[in-house]
C-alpha cells in the first residue's frame, strides 16, 4: 500500500469566483474528495466504511496558498496520512501545477464516528489498513482550535436542502462559501494566504446559523452558531 496518493484534476470555470480563481470551497472540496478517493483506491470505499460502521468527518482544516489555481488549469493533488493525535486522524496535502510547482499546502484532522450513533471511534479500533508517513509534513500552519470572543453580528443563514451531503448535514466546503459571502468586499479582492476552519457542531436541515465576524487588518474570523452552540469557526488571512 503506497503512502502517498496522487490525483490529477482540472479546475473548471464553475469552480471559480468572479476573478476566475478557484474558490476556497473548491479547494476544500478537493481535499475532502481526494481523501475519500485515496481510501477507496486502498479498498476502503464509502460503502466499505459504512458497512463497518464508519464515517470520516473533517474536524479541522488549515491551508496555506502560494497561488490559487485558476480556471482550466490542471493540477495534481498529493495526499498522505501522518498518523493520529488522540482521536484524530492526521492527513496532509500538497497541490502542484502542471510544471510541478507547489501551489498549496494543507493539513487536516478527521474523526471517525459511527454513522448512526455519532459515537467517536478511536484510531486504534479502526479495522482498515493504514499506511502512514509521519516524517513528511505539509508546509501549512498546524490545525489549531480557533476562538472568536468578540464579533459583530453579521446576519443569519438558514440551512438549505442543497447544502446537505450524504451524511445528512451541511457539507464541509459549504461553510467556506458562507464565510466568504459575508466578508468585506475589500478583503475578497485580495489574495488569500491562509484559510483555517474548525467544524464543531453539525448543522442540519431546518437549522439557522447566526453569523459573527471580526476583522483585524487583512484577517477575518467568522463564527456560526446554532442557538447558543458554536457550529463552526473559520479564519481567513489575505495579503
Amino acid at each position: 500500500m503506497d503512502c502517498v496518493f496522487n490525483k490529477t484534476v482540472e479546475i473548471r470555470f464553475y469552480d471559480c469566483d468572479s476573478q476566475k480563481r478557484a474558490k476556497v470551497s473548491t479547494i476544500n472540496k478537493l481535499i475532502a474528495d481526494i481523501a475519500g478517493i485515496g481510501y477507496a483506491a486502498a479498498g476502503m470505499t464509502h460503502q466499505w466504511l459504512w458497512d463497518h460502521g464508519y464515517v470520516f468527518l473533517l474536524s479541522k482544516v488549515s491551508i496555506h496558498f502560494d497561488r490559487m489555481p485558476v480556471a482550466d488549469e490542471t493540477i495534481t493533488v498529493s495526499t498522505w496520512e501522518r498518523g493520529n493525535k488522540g482521536a484524530s486522524f492526521l492527513r496532509d496535502f500538497e497541490i502542484f501545477d502542471g510544471s510541478d510547482k507547489k501551489l498549496i499546502d494543507a493539513r487536516t484532522e478527521w474523526i471517525l464516528v459511527n454513522p448512526e450513533s455519532r459515537q467517536i471511534i478511536r484510531p486504534s479500533s479502526f479495522e482498515g489498513i493504514r499506511a502512514t508517513l509521519p516524517e513528511r509534513q505539509a508546509d501549512a500552519p498546524d490545525c489549531k482550535r480557533l476562538k472568536l470572543t468578540e464579533g459583530s453580528f453579521s446576519g443569519e443563514r438558514q440551512v438549505r436542502y442543497s447544502d446537505l451531503d450524504g451524511n445528512g448535514h451541511v457539507y464541509n466546503a459549504v461553510y467556506a462559501d458562507i464565510s466568504v459571502d459575508i466578508l468585506p468586499p475589500s478583503l475578497r479582492e485580495k489574495r488569500l494566504q491562509t484559510y483555517q476552519i474548525n467544524f464543531i457542531h453539525e448543522a442540519k436541515m431546518g437549522d439557522t446559523l447566526s453569523l459573527y465576524t471580526a476583522v483585524d487588518g487583512n484577517t477575518a474570523t467568522i463564527k456560526g452558531c446554532i442557538a447558543e452552540k458554536d457550529s463552526f469557526i473559520c479564519k481567513l488571512s489575505y495579503i
